[in-house]
């Protein structure tokens, strides 16, 4: 073999192993998503992989996965062995020992409670507690901070059931991109799409579940024209509690306090009709 001939292959082997480095850079550096089931609704997470990163996307996942499962069997109504479930039947609450995490929750909602004039109440006569519109939005806290925090991770969505919190960019490199649920009974609405950054929003409107938001004074379903709230703030712990509070006092009321408190709110009302706090920041394509 003569050297020219030998330094052309040196430079074809030389080449080829940049390519593969190249493929492989991009493999560490790709967009991930994953969905699954929990808290009776579905959830999805996509996120942006780096080099350093160093667990795999099934490892991920399942540690995703993990944190779900325990949050629901802390928060869950439905589950009798939770541990909601067993503080409801304990006759002396001030001897069952709770959580942190629970202790957390019941602490942020009886705040809210008393921020919002008792339009958040977790309280529901003859059924002990129930943190279930605040559990969502403190789950997806929860998986973003895990994403962000521990494993490094810039660009990442994490949505449960309409609740979302994004970080970054999308997969093209551009903010993230979501629109406000509507449900095929008012498919004749364009629901509103929202550009978020850094930032979270949460949802509440009947139409997940009937009947399931309820004016825990009267005890009965808020009687009012709106078919959704959605909240915009940095916790999605808060967004979740507050969509709930707002949707219960209603769209004049709700948003005299939303415009008090400077939070981002948009009330879609049945017949389409769009009405935003005056503190929402521009993030409507």
């Amino acid at each position: 073999m003569n050297r020219k001939f030998t330094v052309i292959i040196l430079l074809l082997l030389a080449l080829a192993g940049v390519l593969i480095a190249i493929k492989n850079g991009n493999e560490k550096t790709s967009f991930h998503t994953f969905r699954g089931s929990i808290f009776g609704t579905r959830y999805q997470v996509q996120y942006r992989a780096h080099e350093q990163l160093g667990m795999e996307a099934e490892d991920i996942q399942a540690e995703v996965e993990k944190a779900l499962q325990r949050i629901d069997q802390m928060a869950s109504t439905w589950k009798t062995d939770s541990e909601i479930s067993r503080y409801n039947r304990a006759v002396v609450k001030d001897e069952f020992q709770l959580s942190a995490e629970l202790n957390e929750l019941i602490e942020r909602s009886e705040q809210w409670k008393s921020r919002t004039g008792g339009a958040f109440d977790i309280h529901h006569t003859g059924e002990g507690i129930d943190v279930s519109a605040i559990a969502k939005g403190y789950a997806v806290d929860r998986i973003i901070d895990y994403l962000d925090h521990k494993l490094k991770i810039e660009d990442c969505l994490v949505e449960i059931g309409g609740e979302i919190k994004a970080r970054g960019h999308n997969a093209k490199g551009k903010p993230w991109k979501v629109a406000i649920y509507i449900p095929p009974s008012h498919s004749h609405i364009m629901g509103p799409r929202l550009t978020l950054s850094n930032t979270s929003m949460a949802t509440s409107g009947q139409y997940f579940k009937e009947g399931h938001i309820k004016n825990a004074a009267t005890g009965k379903i808020p009687e009012h024209d709106l078919l959704s709230c959605t909240v915009i703030t940095h916790s999605n712990t808060d967004a979740d509690a507050l969509a709930t509070a707002l949707y219960v006092m209603g769209c004049e009321a709700g948003l005299a306090w939303a415009n008090e408190n400077e939070v981002e709110v948009i009330f879609i009302e049945n017949d389409g009709t769009v009405i935003e706090s005056m503190g929402r920041v521009n993030r409507r394509d």
